[in-house]
């Protein structure tokens, strides 16, 4: 996982939205654990579009990256590279 000066750094040209942000910090705070997006909605206000859409940029910014869920192989579990 990045330092948070290299993160900083790195977001500075990526223009990303409030709620991209949101998302990225709350994948940080969590760890190699990681969450899926059932849990991040229940940390977040968002709508569900709101959330999936902020999980798929980050994943083509490659800052996050998911890897599948081994109690429950239907969900994917969102980690921070």
């Amino acid at each position: 996982m990045m330092t948070n000066e290299q993160l900083a750094e790195e977001l500075k040209g990526m223009k990303l939205t409030k709620s991209q942000m949101i998302v990225l910090d709350i994948l940080r705070s969590s760890g190699r654990n990681g969450v899926t997006p059932k849990q991040l909605l229940d940390k977040v206000s968002f709508a569900p579009r709101t959330v999936r859409y902020a999980l798929r940029k980050l994943l083509k910014k490659q800052l996050i990256k998911r890897v599948p869920c081994l109690q429950d192989m239907r969900q994917w579990i969102y980690v921070p590279v």
